[in-house]
């Protein structure tokens, strides 16, 4: 198959929904060593979904190759398999998401003058050029599903989708309490979380901003360790009416999971 075609399909595995993107670059922040990362959202993300962080960047050289499948800087070896820190590895995620929008990143290293402004269309490289940026990403994705028509056709209602990105927002918030997190909505402020600190006391101050106007005053701390597990978190009380069962939200090692047999 043509290689463009190649990568629709292959997008199709990584890019469901507007929140499938939203989830990829903010996990590539994190990656990234950043400490404050801003999420920008118009029309629920189908017409843009801007993340910028103060990572560490990417090196001019390695802008255009970021986007290759299969292009990752987050394994080495592969022996790498065996014991993996990173939210993502596989390098499928910049090519897929660039298959189907027109993307834009800025981006500049600490080592480097100037940053480096790349424009990527249906996954072809439009443009490559100096610019001055601070050190970090600002990743935009415009026209999702443009060349696609029919991708569009299957997303849900606008506050369906909405929905998507705001779980997505909150487990990535839930899971580093250590980095300051913003999402905005149509030019209109959603959350704002200042960074805290990496416990109990952390994170029912971020429970609280999240789910604002939910008390946590009844939510008891559990902590125990057996086996070399260690387990901390925060239950909710009998007496609280929480209904909704996605509300029991687990992590592993900072990694967001679904097992319904938890619920």
């Amino acid at each position: 198959l043509p290689e463009h075609i190649v990568n629709k399909i292959a997008a199709g595995e990584v890019v469901q929904r507007p929140a499938s993107v939203l989830k990829e670059l903010v996990e590539n922040s994190l990656d990234a060593g950043a400490t404050s990362i801003k999420v920008l959202l118009k029309d629920q993300g189908s017409t843009l979904i801007q993340v910028i962080d103060n990572g560490c960047g990417i090196a001019e050289d390695e802008l255009t190759t970021a986007f290759e499948r299969h292009a990752t800087s987050k394994l080495r070896a592969f022996a790498d398999l065996e014991t993996i820190l990173t939210l993502g590895f596989r390098g499928e995620a910049l090519a897929s998401i660039a298959a189907v929008s027109r993307v834009s990143v800025k981006t500049r290293t600490a080592g480097s003058a100037l940053g480096t402004h790349g424009t990527i269309e249906g996954g072809r490289v439009i443009s490559v050029e100096p610019v001055a940026t601070p050190v970090g990403t600002n990743f935009a994705v415009n026209d999702l599903f443009y060349n696609v028509p029919a991708r569009r056709h299957f997303l849900k209602s606008a506050s369906t989708e909405f929905r998507h990105c705001l779980d997505s927002f909150t487990y990535l918030a839930l899971s580093r309490l250590d980095v300051r997190f913003e999402l905005y909505s149509n030019g209109k402020e959603v959350y704002n979380l200042p960074n805290t600190t990496r416990d109990l006391d952390g994170l029912e101050d971020r429970i609280s901003r999240l789910f604002q106007g939910k008390p946590v005053s009844k939510w008891i701390p559990v902590s125990a360790e057996e086996g070399g597990v260690q387990l901390d978190g925060l239950i909710c009380h009998p007496s609280e009416d929480i209904a909704r069962r996605s509300r029991g939200t687990f992590f592993v090692n900072g990694r967001w999971i679904q097992q319904r047999y938890f619920d």
